[in-house]
C-alpha cells in the first residue's frame, strides 16, 4: 500500500492507493507498507531509484544499512514492533531521503508509524518536508522505545520486590519461580531487541549529520543532535537494565539453590537421625534362637526406649550445631 502526503495551502493531504507520478514527486512523505510489484516499480520509476529487496534489508553489514547513490541516501533501521506481545519482535524499516521528499519501506505497522499517521490526520501535524519529516518518525520511534524500557524496568524492579520477599519469607514455590524466570527473560528479550534497534538508529542518527538536506539547516541539525542524545541515554540506561536483570536471575536461582539445598539437607538429616533406631530394630528384629533379651519382661518397651533415644540424640546435637 502508498500513501502519500503533500502540503497544500498549508495543510496535509494524503493520498492512498496509486498516486499519480506528480503527485508523488510532491509529496513530502511516501510510505510503503507492504508494497506490491506495481506500487514498487511506481515509486522507483517516479524517483529514479532501486529499492532495496526485504532480503536486503535484512542484511547487517553497516555498507548495506547507511549509503548513497544516485537516487537519495538510503538508511535502514531495526525497530522494535509488538512490544506489548508476549514475544516482541523487530523489524526493518528503509528510510531513502531524496530532494524534499521522505520515502519509507516497510512490512508491517509498528505503533511509532501508527501514531504519527494519527498525530497527522487527527491533531493537525503539519509537515514541511521530507528531512523534516524523518526527524519527526526517529523521535516517534525512539518515545517507543523509551516506553518500552520504562515499563521493562518496572517489571523487573516488581521482580526484584517479590524475590525480597518471598524468598525471604521462603515462600518462593515453584510455579512463582517459573512466573518469574518468564517476566525475567522477557524483561531481557526486550532489552536486547531495544538496544539492537538503538544501535541501528545511532547510525541512522550520524549518518544523517552528513545528509545535505539535513546539513544545511540549523533547526535541523540542532533536533538531529537532540536525537542523538536521547539515543544515547537511552543505549546507557539498556546497559544499566541489562546488569540488572542479570543480578535479578543471578538472585532467583540463587534462591532456588539454597531451597534445592534445604530439601536435602533435611533429607540428609532424617536420613542420619533414623539410622541408630533402624540399627536397634534390625539388631532385636534377628530370629535367632539364643537371644537373651527375648526372655526379658521388659525387654519390648526397653527396646522401644532405646530407639526413641537414639532418635532424640541426634536431633539435639544437630540442633545444637545449627545444622536444623
Amino acid at each position: 500500500m502508498i500513501r502519500a502526503y503533500r502540503t497544500i495551502d498549508g495543510r496535509n493531504e494524503a493520498m492512498d492507493g496509486m498516486p499519480s507520478t506528480e503527485i508523488l514527486r510532491h509529496a513530502c512523505w511516501v510510505d510503503l507498507n507492504a508494497p506490491g510489484p506495481a506500487e514498487r516499480q511506481l515509486v522507483e520509476q517516479t524517483f529514479g531509484m532501486e529499492l532495496p529487496t526485504r532480503e536486503e534489508m535484512r542484511e547487517i553489514e553497516l555498507s548495506s544499512r547507511v549509503y548513497r547513490d544516485e537516487g537519495g541516501a538510503f538508511m535502514t533501521a531495526t525497530v522494535l514492533c509488538r512490544a506489548d506481545a508476549p514475544v516482541p519482535e523487530t523489524m526493518d524499516i528503509t528510510f531513502v531521503l531524496t530532494g524534499n521528499t521522505l520515502i519509507t519501506l516497510r512490512f508491517d505497522d509498528p505503533k511509532p508509524f501508527y501514531g504519527f499517521h494519527h498525530q497527522i490526520s487527527r491533531q493537525g501535524l503539519k509537515l514541511e518536508n521530507g528531512p523534516s519529516t524523518l526527524l519527526y518518525l526517529l523521535d516517534a520511534i525512539l518515545d517507543r522505545i523509551a516506553d518500552v524500557l520504562e515499563g521493562a524496568g518496572r517489571d523487573v524492579n516488581a521482580v526484584a520486590r517479590e524475590l525480597l520477599i518471598e524468598g525471604h519469607q521462603g515462600a518462593l514455590g515453584s510455579d512463582m519461580q517459573h512466573q518469574l524466570l518468564k517476566r525475567i527473560a522477557r524483561a531481557h528479550d526486550l532489552t536486547a531487541k531495544a538496544r539492537e534497534s538503538l544501535v541501528t538508529l545511532t547510525r541512522i542518527i550520524a549518518f544523517g549529520g552528513t545528509v545535505k538536506e539535513i546539513a544545511a539547516d540549523k533547526g535541523l541539525r540542532a533536533r538531529l543532535k537532540t536525537l542523538g542524545q536521547d539515543a544515547q541515554s537511552l543505549a546507557d540506561y539498556t546497559a544499566f537494565l541489562s546488569s540488572n536483570i542479570a543480578f535479578q536471575l543471578d538472585a532467583l536461582l540463587g534462591v532456588v539453590g539454597i531451597e534445592q539445598n534445604n530439601i536435602v539437607k533435611i533429607f540428609s538429616v532424617a536420613a542420619v537421625v533414623f539410622l541408630p533406631p533402624t540399627l536397634v530394630a534390625s539388631i532385636y528384629g534377628m530370629n535367632f534362637h539364643s537371644m537373651p533379651e527375648l526372655d526379658w519382661p521388659y525387654g519390648y518397651p526397653l527396646a522401644l526406649m532405646l530407639m526413641v533415644v537414639s532418635v532424640i540424640v541426634p536431633y539435639l546435637f544437630f540442633k545444637s550445631r545449627g545444622w536444623l
